[in-house]
């Protein structure tokens, strides 16, 4: 009886809806890390995304905000140098590598702020994967300390895990300033008794004046026992009947504890407060049904309504019962969002640029778009432009006309890429992961970063906003009619142009950086050589990826093409730096330098044919 009810309850299907979902996470049966794809580039995502994100590669219980799609991803042959030779569909060890979750991310700060103004209402907690790790430390964690199950025994090195490098320090610590930036208040930090974790939860905490003192250790909910089997059955007090029961013991046991404690109620120090916590990539997925990247974050809050259960769950380990794991009454969790340390620092950011807006944004330095968010919500809805185009533009062209302008410029990434646009969203972030490790050269020694920005438009004040917008409302003031405007807005960039704007796009795309290289300059294991003296790893270490079209940027360079104000004045108004030309003295020393070298052939080949003729 208690075997059907734990079986029925875990095999319940998600459901997504534009309000608050309750999920039941379904979880996947694999092995954390064994669905394996190809690495895909932006240009793959963007030629056919919904083959991408197809059920059994996403999300089994989707995040009622969806600003971030995970997929597997990362497998190549190690058979041949080419990447694009991906295996398929599946393979496993020895012949092809598991990967870190892809992801692709897509938010406005519309949609960052209401994730915020949700998560700080109470009684919510962010359960989160570790930061980045040196990966090339996982085969003597796995042959080391786990297999005597001592990798978290006090008495033994912690220098015997995967640790954080010292990119993932980095990165957590600006997790936590984006989130007390964010107004984001932790009343609990806990996180799993893996040094990776803690440390982790320590480089957020200390934004919160937290220190060790304040770090509860939650081993049986949070520790990684999908990856460390054994290390979590010496802590539970049992054994597998067989090495073969080892995976399917421990899940079973681990995601009915999980999910136990995500619903349990917790002591919070305020209304608002929240419960941030760090755990493991398999322990989550295990017990979410979830691919979550190292630094990712998943928001959750317990719903009023409970599980169907006619009586306490007994768990049914190979040789062992477990009673009363799960007792009637139960909630059901929303996965409210998933949120990765990129988006969470622009979460912050937006926070501090509406705390901004509250300023008064009519001023004789000339009118701003801005001006007609009147909510201070960051997203101007038709209704809003007309009010602003009516009181505060003098233009002979119609709000009509203008606002048909205003919403081709708005920037669509990714899955959102055909929507329709019917309102304005001020700052848009978009960021690609295809993050991956492999194996079988290495033993998990090389982990790549294939991740960058793709968009981002998104700052943390009025000014800094006002100069990414200029190109806008330089177009609203601009005195020119519809066939003018058009022409603007229809114009393709010329080479010289887009050349002399290239500093101002790598400004677009730049912003106060979360580090995400997995191997950082001053990573003490960024060599490229193999354990074995003189074998280096045989693929490509980067891939190239593609910008998401800036529609803003393309408004400033067509502007300066059609000649409405010259190319210096319109990096100005964008706080960018155009690209140097040539100087003429440069050209001139160039030149000398040509020329002295054609006299001296000159000189040379005279010289020789004389000689040859007078012989």
């Amino acid at each position: 009886m208690t075997g059907n009810l734990l079986t029925s309850w875990i095999l319940l299907a998600c459901l997504s809806k534009a309000i608050a979902v309750e999920c039941p996470f379904k979880a996947e049966d694999s092995v954390y890390g064994t669905v394996i794809h190809p690495a895909y580039t932006v240009e793959e995502l963007e030629a056919d995304m919904e083959k991408v994100f197809e059920p059994e590669l996403s999300n089994s219980c989707l995040p009622t905000m969806r600003v971030y799609r995970s997929y597997g991803s990362g497998a190549v042959l190690v058979t041949t140098a080419d990447l694009t030779e991906a295996a398929e569909p599946f393979c496993s060890s020895p012949e092809c590598s598991g990967s870190k979750t892809g992801t692709l991310q897509a938010a406005s700060c519309k949609e960052l702020l209401q994730i915020r103004d949700e998560i700080t209402s109470g009684g919510y907690t962010a359960l989160c994967r570790h930061d980045l790790t040196n990966w090339n430390v996982e085969q003597p964690e796995n042959e080391g300390c786990d297999k005597n199950q001592v990798c978290t025994d006090p008495a033994y090195s912690i220098l015997l895990q995967r640790r954080l490098s010292p990119a993932g320090l980095r990165r957590s610590s600006v997790q936590g300033q984006s989130l007390r930036d964010a107004g984001v208040k932790i009343d609990s930090l806990q996180s799993s008794s893996w040094e990776r974790s803690k440390k982790s939860a320590l480089q957020v905490g200390h934004w919160y004046d937290m220190t060790v003192s304040d770090l509860k250790e939650q081993p049986f909910p949070l520790d990684n026992a999908v990856h460390n089997a054994m290390d979590y059955e010496r802590k539970a007090g049992y054994e597998p009947a067989t090495p073969a029961d080892r995976y399917t013991d421990v899940k079973a046991l681990m995601r009915v504890r999980t999910r136990k404690w995500l619903q349990e109620d917790w002591e919070g120090k305020t209304a608002e407060g929240v419960r941030y916590a760090y755990s493991h990539g398999g322990t989550m997925q295990n017990a979410l049904g979830h691919k979550f990247d190292e630094g990712d974050c998943a928001w959750l809050k317990p719903t009023e309504n409970t599980y169907d259960l006619a009586e306490a769950v007994t768990v049914t380990l190979s040789n062992r019962e477990f009673p009363d794991e799960m007792e009637m009454g139960t909630k059901k969790v929303d996965l409210f969002a998933v949120l990765s340390p990129e988006q969470t620092q622009k979460m912050g950011q937006c926070t501090k640029l509406r705390a901004d807006m509250e300023k008064d944004l009519i001023s004789s330095e000339g009118v701003t778009i801005l001006a007609a968010d009147t909510n201070k919500d960051l997203e101007i809805t038709s209704e809003e432009f007309t009010s602003f185009c009516q009181n505060s533009l003098d233009t002979s062209r119609t709000c009509t006309d203008l606002w048909k302008a205003v919403l081709f410029l708005q920037a669509n990434p990714y899955w959102k890429k055909d929507e329709t646009a019917t309102s304005f969203f001020i700052g848009e972030h978009s960021y690609f992961n295809g993050g991956w490790h492999e194996k079988a050269h290495s033993k998990i020694g090389w982990a790549f970063p294939w991740r960058g920005t793709t968009l981002d438009t998104i700052r943390s004040s009025v000014d800094e906003m006002k100069q990414v917008l200029s190109p806008v409302d330089e177009m609203l003031q601009a005195n020119m009619d519809n066939d003018r405007m058009k022409a603007v807005m229809d114009c393709e960039p010329k080479a010289e142009i887009k050349a002399d704007f290239s500093g101002c796009a790598a400004s677009l795309l730049s912003y106060n950086a979360v580090p995400t290289n997995s191997r950082p300059e001053d990573d003490t294991y960024a060599s490229t050589e193999h354990p074995i003296l003189g074998l280096k790893y045989p693929f490509p270490t980067t891939i190239d990826i593609t910008p998401v079209p800036n529609p803003l940027l393309k408004l400033a360079m067509c502007l300066v093409q059609r000649g409405h104000l010259t190319a210096a004045d319109m990096a100005k108004k964008m706080g960018c730096e155009l690209i140097p030309k040539q100087g003429c003295s440069e050209s001139r020393e160039l030149n000398g330098q040509y020329s002295s070298a054609y006299h001296l052939n000159f000189v040379t080949m005279v010289t020789v044919a004389l000689v040859f003729n007078l012989s």
